[in-house]
């Protein structure tokens, strides 16, 4: 299926957030971001623990909803704030020290959804719904980033956006998805070029579903990345070892970037086998959703968190059999 079946299988957690929108930057209600010593402190004993389960890579949200990390004038990026680069700097230091790679994820799929200013009051929750906003946000703020962190050992990849389809039309029947594919597109394809030139990193991007994720196969990306979820899945019926069997010979590496700790709706569900089928797959890793405690007010709540007990688990068996960690 890929060309990584003699890579390494690289065990990630999703992160993804600390609070979500407020790990990198300013926001209107102040500062949480990582390099706030309170943040700092837990984030690194979170690393500590991830990375003492055998994970390689931690898969964090950046931005994601755009309610702060820049600065904008009516509407239109500036440049990074005060303090993204001095946040983003803190998460990469922690990560090598703790001895894991960081997959930033820069945009979620709810910053590109136009959901109206009640549920994006700030100019820069809506730079996305235009070019000009768009072409400011990458000059501006991303390239600024790109370089700043060149080459950072740190860094496992740059991801372009979180599950884009959702706000796609072509993908996506909801109200609030209006972005047309071939203006998101373009976009991306600007982003993976910037990356590859001023970031000299590998940049990638997440996928909602398998049966997606070759919509963006010609952007140029350095490995293709996809999410997984029984839920999702109700109408092709098809489990993810049907779906990984059936995908064929890939130009780059599969990583899947989101597997769900649990699944109340799917019985059958065990993320154990779902890793197991992943590297049996030859994929190049799998990210498990997620390693912080949701909250009632998020949507995975049912989904909760990854039990580190599973994770050393699971590597001690990869050990046993030879597999390396």
């Amino acid at each position: 299926m890929s060309n990584s079946a003699v890579a390494p299988f690289l065990l990630g957690v999703n992160y993804p957030w600390a609070q979500y929108g407020h790990d990198f930057g300013l926001t209107s209600s102040g500062h949480t971001g990582v390099s706030l010593p309170g943040t700092y402190d837990r984030v690194a004993r979170d690393f500590v623990e991830i990375r003492s389960c055998g994970v390689q890579v931690v898969r964090w949200f950046l931005f994601g909803d755009g309610r702060g990390g820049f600065i904008t004038d009516r509407g239109i990026p500036r440049s990074p704030d005060a303090l993204l680069l001095k946040d983003v700097g803190a998460a990469l230091q922690l990560a090598e020290s703790a001895g894991v790679k960081l997959c930033l994820s820069l945009m979620d799929y709810l910053w590109l959804q136009d959901r109206g200013r009640d549920h994006q009051p700030n100019d820069s929750q809506r730079v996305l719904q235009f070019a000009a906003g768009r072409e400011a946000l990458l000059e501006r703020v991303l390239l600024p980033l790109f370089c700043e962190f060149r080459g950072h050992p740190a860094l496992f990849a740059w991801e372009i956006a979180n599950e884009p389809e959702w706000a796609i039309r072509e993908f996506n029947v909801h109200p609030f998805a209006k972005v047309a594919f071939a203006e998101f597109r373009a976009f991306a394809e600007e982003i993976v070029r910037a990356v590859h030139e001023y970031a000299g990193s590998l940049v990638t991007l997440g996928s909602a579903r398998l049966i997606w994720f070759r919509a963006w196969s010609e952007l140029g990306l350095d490995f293709y990345q996809a999410h997984y979820y029984p839920a999702a899945e109700r109408e092709t019926k098809a489990e993810l070892a049907k779906q990984l069997a059936s995908l064929p010979r890939l130009d780059q590496p599969l990583w899947l970037g989101e597997l769900p700790a649990r699944d109340p709706s799917s019985l059958n569900y065990s993320l154990e086998a779902a890793l197991g089928t992943c590297r049996s797959a030859g994929l190049l890793g799998a990210a498990v959703w997620r390693w912080t405690e949701p909250t009632e007010k998020d949507r995975d709540i049912a989904i909760g968190r990854v039990e580190p007990a599973m994770l050393r688990g699971w590597q001690a068996g990869k050990q046993a059999q030879g597999q390396s960690v």
